[in-house]
Formats: structure tokens, C-alpha cells, sequence
């Protein structure tokens, strides 16, 4: 390519031009005095008109050439000092791969001078894992076809590997082609996104480690008090433990779910319930035989809004096996949960049982420890509820709006409860 910018230049044009004028006024005339017999003499007035005529003529192509290089040559002046003011590396390749030109931006990211990568094959710069799809990038940019924001790993000039994201473009020039790469150093951003991706994993590790040492410790206290269930005679004090127990069991649960999951903040609320069911299966298998209708929907919780919303189920569902089937030998509880188009959460809890007292028309109405429990919980979600309930069973419903709750997820807004009633 530069041989082909010398040859093009208008001192070589025109000397090419004075060269061939001379030598065919000189052989010609020589030629003709020999056929002649004539004898020949440079001093002929032919010959001198010839190379006068031959010496004007040829600085005239040389001063046209040489105002048209110099504009030429200013439009390039002024095309590489943009190219070499801007932060984004370029890189000119023909199209047998070798460097035509390079910036500032690219030198100085290499650290090669311009001597030691023009004129070069673009492979050398290839790193050896990335030296095939290099190549094969290359081709297929050549013959047009785009790969945005393609990365390349590169060596420079100490053999360190270099990602560069680049852009492409190809120029056609006098029937060559020339493949325009723009380059942008991500070396530093990704070691910055490979350090923070570590970091982010520790942090996972550890709050997954806690979530795991917190189902355990509360397993523990839940063992305890099943000990102390087996050794207490009084079946209203076993109650109570029962109670306390599944409480315990439910936020366990939900630790043990976040632990499994690929998330460490939210968590599928349909799989916590059915978890939340057989917990209370293992802990009321003496009860009289209980079938669960569950129909639920796929739903994805924050903690924060889980636990609460878990407690009221565990609470109501207790309350029914506990109260609901005192005079029935078998009886059903039905849970649905389902979720609108404005994010709101809908349980729907429901069972064949005895029903309430006919006073009750609301949780907020019925004394017992465990349905305060429930209205303190439904005021933390800022939900609202619904209670239907006749000789042939109880229904209860509550909903809340879905959102990304912050703060901590045991911690009741209005007042402390006890869990244990």
C-alpha cells in the first residue's frame, strides 16, 4: 500500500512522464537517423524542441498533481488528527490482514510504536485462545456482515491479554477492500465486573450460610419444645406448644426455602405453602383425617412479605384443625392463591368445618392470641380481609398488594407478639 502511494505521487508521475518523453523523442529520432543514413546528433532541433516541449509539458502534470496531493494530503492531515484526538482506538486492515494504519489510541493501548504494527498481519495480535474465531470474525466482516459490539481478546507488547469491544466497517477502494475496526479497552472493566461478581458470590454464600444456620437454630428450639410436648399432661398447655411450634416451623420453613433457591430475597410463595402443609401434617397427624385442596398459583414474594403472610396462614389453618372438626371425623380445608393484573395477592382459605361463634365478622372481633397475631400481621402487609362463616364451614380471605418490602422480615410495625400462645 505505501509502494502504491509513492508510484501515485505526483514527483513520481511526472517523472515517469519527463523519463518515457525523453527516451521516446531521443529513440525515435535515433531509430529514423539510421534508416536514413542519416547521421544523429543529440543537438538536432527536433530533439530539443521535443525535450523542451516533453519538460514543460511534465512540470505541468507535476504542479496539477502536486496541488491536487497537497489537497489530498491536507483532507488526510485533518481525517488523522480527529482519529488521533479521540479516546476510541482504530485499526485499518486490508483485506489479506494486514495492518494499514493505526491511532494514537490504539498505539498507546498495545504499547507497540506505529514501525512495529503497521505492516503486520492482524493475527500476531490475536491471543492463542482467540486466534481461530479472530480469524474467522475477520472473514465474515469482511464480507459484510455486522457483529455489534463483537469482543476480541488481543496481546500487547509484553503478551498480556487485552478485551477490546469493537465495531466495524468495511471500506471499498479502488477494488480493495479495508476492514475499519473501532476499539474500546474493557480490560479494567471487566477485572472491575470479575471482582464484584466475586464479591456479590461471597455475599450470597454467607447470606445463604445464615438463612441455613437460622432454619437449624430454629429446628432446634422447635425439637426442644416438641421434648417438652411429649412430657406436659395438660391438653391446653399442649395446645399451646402445638401452636408455638408450627410458628416456629413456618418461618423456619421459609428460611429453608431461601437457602434452596437461587434467590436470597424472594422466594416462590405457592412452594412455601405447600411446605407450610406438611410441616402441619408431621405436627397434627393425630388429629381426626384432613384433606388439603390446594390451588395455588405460581407466585414470587419478597421475604419481607412472606413471613407475615405465611404466619396468617399457619394461624388460620391451625385455628380450623385445632377448633373446626371437634365433632366430624374426617373434614377438608381449601387454600387458593391467586394474583390480578395490579399485583395484588388474594388468599382464600376455607374449610367444612363447624364454623365460628355467630359474633365473629372479623379477625379484629375474636379475643384469642393467634387471630391478633393474624390482624397485627394483616396490618404489617396492609392488607384487607373477609370472613364468611355458616354451620357448613368457614371461609376466610385476605389480599394485599405485592411489593418489594424493605426492613427486616421478623419484625412486626405495631406491637410485639408473642408467638406462643
Amino acid at each position: 500500500m505505501r509502494i502504491k502511494r509513492i508510484l501515485l505521487s505526483s514527483k513520481a508521475i511526472a517523472l515517469m512522464l519527463l523519463l518515457f518523453g525523453y527516451g521516446w523523442i531521443i529513440g525515435t529520432d535515433f531509430i529514423a537517423a539510421n534508416i536514413n543514413g542519416n547521421p544523429f546528433s543529440l543537438f538536432n532541433i527536433q530533439i530539443l524542441k521535443g525535450i523542451i516541449f516533453i519538460t514543460i509539458a511534465s512540470a505541468g502534470v507535476y504542479a496539477l498533481l502536486y496541488f491536487k496531493d497537497k489537497e489530498l494530503e491536507k483532507n488526510r492531515r485533518y481525517t488523522d488528527s480527529i482519529l488521533e484526538t479521540i479516546d476510541v482506538s482504530i485499526l485499518v486492515i486490508n483485506e489479506e490482514g494486514i495492518i494499514d494504519s493505526v491511532n494514537n489510541a490504539f498505539v498507546n493501548i498495545l504499547g507497540y510504536n506505529r514501525k512495529e504494527i503497521v505492516g503486520r498481519h492482524f493475527s500476531h495480535l490475536l491471543s492463542e485462545n482467540n486466534y481461530e474465531k479472530g480469524y474467522h470474525d475477520f472473514q465474515q466482516l469482511l464480507e459484510g456482515q455486522s457483529f455489534p459490539n463483537e469482543e476480541w481478546v488481543i496481546n500487547d507488547k509484553t503478551g498480556n491479554p487485552i478485551s477490546l469491544v469493537l465495531n466495524s466497517k468495511v471500506l471499498q477502494e479502488n477494488h480493495e477492500k479495508y476492514l475499519i475496526l473501532s476499539a474500546m479497552d474493557i480490560t479494567d472493566l471487566k477485572e472491575t465486573q470479575a471482582k464484584l461478581e466475586h464479591s456479590l458470590a461471597e455475599k450470597e454464600v454467607l447470606l445463604s450460610e445464615v438463612h441455613h444456620r437460622v432454619k437449624n437454630n430454629l429446628a432446634i428450639v422447635s425439637g426442644l419444645m416438641q421434648l417438652q410436648l411429649y412430657a406436659e399432661d395438660s391438653p391446653k398447655l399442649k395446645e399451646k406448644l402445638v401452636s408455638g411450634i408450627t410458628r416456629i416451623q413456618t418461618i423456619g420453613s421459609i428460611h429453608e426455602l431461601l437457602y434452596q433457591s437461587n434467590s436470597l430475597a424472594q422466594l416462590r410463595f405457592d412452594r412455601s405453602i405447600r411446605q407450610l402443609i406438611e410441616n402441619l401434617h408431621d405436627v397434627y397427624d393425630q388429629l381426626p383425617t384432613v384433606d388439603f385442596d390446594l390451588n395455588l398459583s405460581h407466585v414470587t414474594i419478597n421475604i419481607n412479605q412472606a413471613v407475615p403472610a405465611c404466619l396468617i396462614i399457619n394461624e388460620i389453618v391451625t385455628n380450623a384443625l385445632q377448633h373446626a372438626f371437634t365433632t366430624k371425623d374426617t373434614g377438608q380445608i381449601s387454600i387458593d392463591l391467586s394474583k390480578n393484573d395490579d399485583q395484588v395477592l388474594t388468599l382464600t382459605i376455607s374449610d367444612n368445618g363447624n364454623g365460628l361463634p355467630d359474633h365473629i365478622s372479623s379477625i379484629s372481633q375474636n379475643g384469642s392470641l393467634g387471630f391478633q397475631l393474624v390482624d397485627t400481621l394483616l396490618k404489617q402487609l396492609e392488607g384487607e380481609h373477609n370472613i364468611s362463616s355458616t354451620e357448613q364451614g368457614t371461609t376466610i380471605s385476605f389480599s394485599f398488594k405485592k411489593t418489594s418490602k424493605k426492613g427486616s422480615s421478623s419484625g412486626f410495625v405495631n406491637e410485639p407478639v408473642s408467638l406462643v400462645s
